[in-house]
């Protein structure tokens, strides 16, 4: 999923404030336009999630293979997101938001149009790639179209159209999806996509970049080249390990070996760079590395969460507009928590939030555990509500505690490294789910003593317990490292209130 950045989190230098003034009615269109154009990706995402058992099903692909087409979107979004501040100084406002709605479009319409799983992966990967731009660009808009006193209200309208996203998408799934068919669902981002576009291009034809500029085209090269070679290996290894046997092969060996030393050469270079993709020296801030770190354990958590649950749900025999009528409640958990959220972070500290929203996400990996391999549906709606509750605290949360580490021109970096902090946990955790399930699958698969299981050759389990033994696993693994997760932000909160204190007794000796 990709969800709302911090305020904040946009690239490039505001506007004069005389162009703002002069461009108000046009400048909220821009920003609206902007923003569907963005919440028209998370709508794509959610929707995807929910039919990925049938889009397995219709393609003849075991688990391992489906998970594919969440992970390879969340590396492709995590590559272009990395580019995206380059990106905005390379072309006019206009001409780029064009280019990336028809880019995602495009591929949406080929995802609809897929007659093979290559055919489809290589339509994610476009989505995705088009995704890690649009969503920092909505920002950007904001920050340069509207004066800064209206930026809170931009920032909550985003919230909630993104977030009404994840309520719009099971109904879709519900009607077009159980009518027609998923590859109908895909044809929605064109509309949403034309829509955003009429009421951006208007505004946008004033809007300021650096693309004229020579210097805001120059870029780290050699350190692009080292982050879309080092995602790509990381995500090739993560995805065939389980295939040729992880170590035991040269080629996945190969390409851990690779990836590590591209990262390496990532880092080195945007160091010494004078036009880094991302400021890394803002990590060297404590409480910002320290958000960031949280942020991966976030991203890990919520795509894995996109393969799990559709996953677990069609193991219990649910259709897919049963999963979408389920997902459905979660989504106006969701939706009402977005509306109150802002006045939650005004009045609880943020660490506080994060270690609450932690706990609800726990809670909803720990209930499926515990109900075993027949749960109540009341359990499993009590799971998705926690989940949805728990990920919109946990996210926001974390994006005002590194927003509010940096000053205002650390912002567009900061930003990015959030971001991508959070979508390489996503593309981690998306198809290192799908590898630990298989494995544990495969596992008690041959302690029962059956061979064949879809994806692992020589392992079968044509009953389906092994796959619900591995779910318990996979469940039991979630929720400790979700615990872990919140009792790092409740530690965090009182080493921080103990600063706090020592500060002030300090003042007042």
């Amino acid at each position: 999923m990709t969800e709302p950045a911090p305020a904040g989190a946009a690239l490039g230098e505001p506007a004069a404030a005389a162009d703002r003034a002069g461009l108000s009615p046009l400048a909220w269109r821009a920003v609206l336009g902007c923003i569907i154009a963005a919440a028209m990706t998370v709508l794509d995402l959610a929707m995807t999630s929910t039919v990925l058992g049938s889009i397995q099903e219709s393609m003849g692909e075991p688990l391992a293979k489906g998970a594919l087409v969440i992970s390879a979107y969340a590396t492709a979004e995590l590559i272009t997101l990395s580019l995206s501040a380059f990106l905005t100084r390379v072309f006019p406002a206009r001409t780029y938001l064009v280019l990336l709605v028809c880019l995602f479009v495009g591929g949406a319409l080929l995802s609809a149009c897929a007659w093979s799983f290559e055919s489809l992966l290589v339509a994610r990967v476009v989505q995705g790639a088009a995704s890690g731009a649009i969503m920092p660009f909505a920002y950007y808009a904001i920050v340069v179209l509207l004066p800064g006193d209206k930026h809170p209200k931009a920032i909550s309208t985003f919230s909630i159209l993104v977030t009404g996203s994840y309520v719009l998408a099971p109904v879709l799934c519900i009607t077009l999806g159980e009518w027609i068919g998923w590859r109908a669902l895909y044809c929605v981002a064109a509309p949403v996509g034309a829509l955003g576009l009429w009421l951006a291009l208007p505004g946008l034809r004033h809007m300021r970049t650096d693309a004229s500029s020579p210097l805001g085209r120059k870029v780290n090269a050699v350190g692009a080249g080292a982050a879309v070679v080092g995602l790509g290996c990381t995500q090739y290894a993560l995805d065939s390990g389980q295939e040729r046997g992880w170590f035991s092969s040269a080629v996945v060996t190969l390409a851990v070996g690779a990836a590590i030393a591209a990262a390496v050469l990532f880092v080195v270079t945007e160091l010494r760079s004078r036009h880094p993709l991302v400021d890394l020296r803002l990590l060297r801030l404590r409480p910002f590395l320290t958000s960031c770190v949280f942020n991966v354990v976030g991203g890990v958590a919520v795509y894995s969460s996109y393969v799990l649950i559709p996953v677990y749900l069609t193991t219990l025999g649910f259709s897919a507009a049963d999963i979408a009528t389920v997902s459905l409640y979660g989504g106006t958990v969701q939706l009402a928590i977005a509306l109150g959220l802002p006045l939650f972070l005004r009045r609880i500290d943020t660490y506080l939030v994060s270690c609450t929203g932690a706990l609800m996400f726990a809670t909803a990996a720990l209930l499926p555990f515990l109900a075993g391999s027949s749960p109540p549906y009341v359990v499993i709606v009590i799971a998705l509500m926690c989940r949805s509750v728990g990920s919109g605290l946990l996210l926001a949360a974390l994006g005002l505690m590194a927003t509010r580490t940096l000053s205002a021109h650390q912002a567009a970096s900061g930003s990015l490294l959030f971001n991508m902090a959070r979508s390489l946990g996503g593309s981690v955790g998306a198809a290192g789910c799908a590898a630990f399930l298989t494995i544990r699958e495969a596992y008690h698969a041959h302690a029962a003593g059956v061979s064949g299981v879809p994806g692992v050759p020589g392992v079968s389990d044509t009953d389906g317990a092994g796959r619900s033994l591995a779910l318990h696993d996979v469940f039991a693994v979630a929720f400790a490292i979700l615990l872990l997760l919140a009792l790092s932000l409740a530690t965090g909160y009182a080493l921080r209130r103990i600063r706090e204190r020592r500060a002030a007794l300090t003042t007042d000796g």
